[in-house]
């Protein structure tokens, strides 16, 4: 059905616009809240299942992959489904998945059901801005991609510190099974108060589009996932990340020729035909890249290297998660006065300065140091992400919108898929490589040679024999270089995030500033809002 103007207020007082936007928050905050509790406990799993880093991070990766690859189904199966009902499925498939992995007895087990999570939660960001798309008017987007933002940061705000608590005090199994309540609230707000919107009867689906586009993408994961423990000459590592770029390249190919013909892509790339979407998109990729990377990293950081357990890392991580909260309800609502080069360039000042500061950092440095660094690093942040987002889709026209939507959706789903990736493989190799470049340093005649000799001659006064004290100091010296290395390889990770910083902010001088004075501040008649409702729904829900 379509939904006219005077059918928009809910009970005769509260406009339909607002119950849709405080429904859709619990399919976001659930979704979001998985992942930052995740991160906090990816030691924890490390340990509990006897796995490498490069092995466990899979449990981030799988789960945005698949959200990524899952994400441009939604125009298809809400045409199948109804845009309402098809929300509904997608936070039941979410809301199941969480219940499996907290039953999953092996780590390939848990990364398969995190895959099924991904897939099942995939939907739910591109139908919340879709529907948010369709009630509220342009002059209002700002705000209302802000109030969709409020759970996106506001679940990082509550994430680690819940899930440090949960993971120092409780069951491992319990960050899955926190969801549960959330998603069953979530499916009961939505059965009740969405309402249902007109079906178009397109049932064509690329499924040569999907298929390249997720063996595509999985091989690439798999080949940067793998480069860290067999090289970058790797046969393997060559042959994913070679194989993976081909099958991208034409999943591409074909997209563009499905559109140029009349038929549904999977994906319809010609959206980035708008220099203000494809800068936009750009400068978010990088943005989302430093995000998830750093949220990937400083967990591991507090908890492997500072020897805090999770809830200490937690409390943390606290200020950072609610300055991004703040930051980014203020930068929806300035975006919509002073335009977006003016919010988002700022920004990314701020978090280039902040993950500058984290170059720098030590197994010693001060906590009150430590959480002003990541203070700003949330601020910028925060006053980066929504409002690219915003800037994207400001000037697609509404035929597009669905399409131009998923396209940004799986864009911030891939980005944080291979941010993970990316600085987890760049990290483990570094480590390797910083170790080896001490281990060189230790000489007959340096420092750390003369702490040998006392160590040595310590453990045998206290009655060791020359082999043991040889044996115990060795182990104490090379953990030590281990941990140094690991240090540097995080330091390392740091200076490219500054570099993602740098090139966003070049990207964002040519992003869209302000909407045109007559088509922003002319009031538009009934007619024209009525319109604007009847296109929007149809290109949303049709693709």
């Amino acid at each position: 059905m379509q939904i006219s103007v005077p059918a928009s207020r809910q009970g005769g007082g509260l406009a339909y616009k607002w119950v849709v936007a405080g429904v859709v928050i619990f399919g976001i905050f659930m979704s979001v809240l998985d992942s930052t509790i995740v991160n906090i406990a990816i030691p924890r799993l490390q340990g509990v299942f006897g796995a490498s880093l490069s092995s466990v991070q899979w449990v981030l990766t799988g789960y945005t992959l698949a959200q990524g690859v899952a994400t441009p189904l939604t125009a298809f199966l809400s045409d199948r489904f109804g845009i309402k009902r098809f929300y509904v499925i997608a936070l039941v498939a979410f809301t199941a998945g969480s219940a499996l992995c907290g039953f999953a007895l092996n780590l390939p087990m848990l990364i398969v059901f995190r895959i099924l999570q991904g897939a099942g939660g995939a939907a739910l960001s591109p139908l919340a801005i879709t529907l948010l798309y369709r009630e509220f008017p342009p002059e209002e987007r700002g705000m209302a991609m802000g109030l969709l933002g409020v759970p996106i940061l506001l679940a990082p705000a509550f994430g680690p510190t819940l899930g440090g608590y949960i993971i120092t005090f409780a069951s491992w199994q319990l960050i899955f099974y926190i969801n549960l309540p959330i998603g069953i609230l979530g499916i009961i707000l939505a059965t009740l108060f969405l309402r249902e919107g007109e079906r178009s009867r397109r049932t064509r689906f690329d499924l040569a589009g999907f298929l390249l586009s997720t063996i595509g993408l999985a091989l690439l994961l798999y080949g940067l996932s793998d480069a860290s423990t067999d090289g970058w000459d790797s046969s393997k590592v060559l042959g994913c990340l070679i194989g993976g770029a081909l099958l991208l390249t034409i999943f591409v190919f074909v997209e563009l020729h499905l559109a140029k013909h009349e038929k549904q892509p999977l994906l319809d790339l010609r959206v980035f035909n708008n220099r203000i979407f494809s800068t936009s998109m750009f400068a978010s990729l990088l943005v989302i890249f430093a995000l998830y990377g750093g949220l990937f990293l400083v967990p591991v950081y507090l908890q492997e290297l500072r020897r805090l357990n999770a809830f200490q890392a937690g409390l943390i991580l606290l200020p950072q998660a609610l300055a991004s909260m703040i930051a980014v309800v203020v930068g929806g609502r300035l975006v919509d006065k002073i335009g977006v080069r003016a919010v988002v360039i700022p920004g990314l000042i701020i978090l280039g300065i902040a993950s500058w500061q984290f170059t720098y950092i030590t197994v010693n440095s001060p906590v009150n140091t430590l959480q002003l660094s990541l203070i700003m690093r949330g601020l910028g942040i925060g006053l980066c992400i929504q409002p690219l987002m915003v800037s994207a889709l400001a000037e697609v026209p509404p035929q597009r919108l669905a399409q131009a939507s998923s396209v940004s959706t799986v864009i911030r789903f891939v980005g944080s898929s291979l941010g993970v990736a990316v600085l987890s493989t760049l990290v483990q190799t570094q480590s390797s490589i910083h170790y080896t470049h001490l281990a060189e340093q230790v000489t007959a005649t340096s420092p750390l040679a003369q702490v040998i000799r006392e160590l040595e001659a310590l453990f045998i006064s206290h009655g060791a024999s020359l082999a043991a004290a040889q044996s115990t100091t060795l182990q104490l010296i090379s953990g030590e270089l281990q941990l140094q290395g690991y240090l540097l390889a995080i330091h390392d990770a740091f200076w490219f995030t500054v570099a993602l910083a740098i090139a966003a902010i070049v990207a964002s001088l040519f992003v869209g500033s302000r909407k045109k004075a007559a088509q922003a501040d002319r009031p538009r008649t009934q007619e024209e809002k009525e319109e604007e409702r009847r296109v929007l729904e149809e290109a949303m829900i049709g693709g």
